[in-house]
């Protein structure tokens, strides 16, 4: 298996729409999990993602299947969660996805680890994801890697409740 991840470029915009409808449309008919996302929201996101560098894509044998998100910027909505690591170098993982058709095949425990280990070379201490509360995929996938759920702190958006999760990230040892 050829597997690349890598920044998204503003030439994977409409790909990665693509992708990102298709997975909608499969958690709306399968999975019963209100993201809230829809018409407008995540996709209005994606090419201010994609100018920061912070949109990354996930391709095999140059299909994109996948993509997520590594976002630096301190989200005030997001204050509402007790985070531990305040005051702490952190980034927020998000919009993790992969092909419906892909799913279950090891891709996100891929893209798991490539974000872990872009804290650990950019000496980044927390890795934060803030996850609907519904999202047992996602949360799931995070208590399996080694992500903390905040306790009893979240964040209320619309009437829909988010937790916020976190990752400790140990120093390398420099040889």
């Amino acid at each position: 298996m050829n597997l690349n991840i890598r920044l998204a470029t503003i030439k994977d915009l409409n790909s990665i729409n693509w992708l990102f409808k298709e997975v909608i449309c499969d958690i709306n008919n399968t999975k019963k999990i209100n993201l809230l996302w829809g018409e407008v929201h995540p996709f209005c996101e994606f090419e201010k993602d994609i100018n920061n560098k912070e949109m990354y894509v996930i391709e095999k044998e140059d299909k994109l299947i996948g993509s997520f998100t590594i976002s630096k910027e301190d989200d005030p909505e997001y204050h509402a969660i007790n985070w531990n690591s305040i005051n702490k170098k952190n980034f927020y993982a998000s919009r993790l996805v992969i092909l419906p058709n892909e799913q279950g095949k090891g891709y996100a425990k891929k893209a798991l680890d490539y974000i872990v280990n872009y804290a650990k070379v950019n000496d980044y201490e927390f890795i934060r994801a803030v996850i609907h509360k519904n999202n047992i995929y996602s949360i799931g996938l995070c208590e399996k890697n080694g992500f903390i759920k905040v306790l009893d702190e979240s964040w209320i958006f619309n009437g829909e409740i988010f937790w916020g999760f976190e990752k400790e990230i140990k120093k390398l040892i420099k040889q």
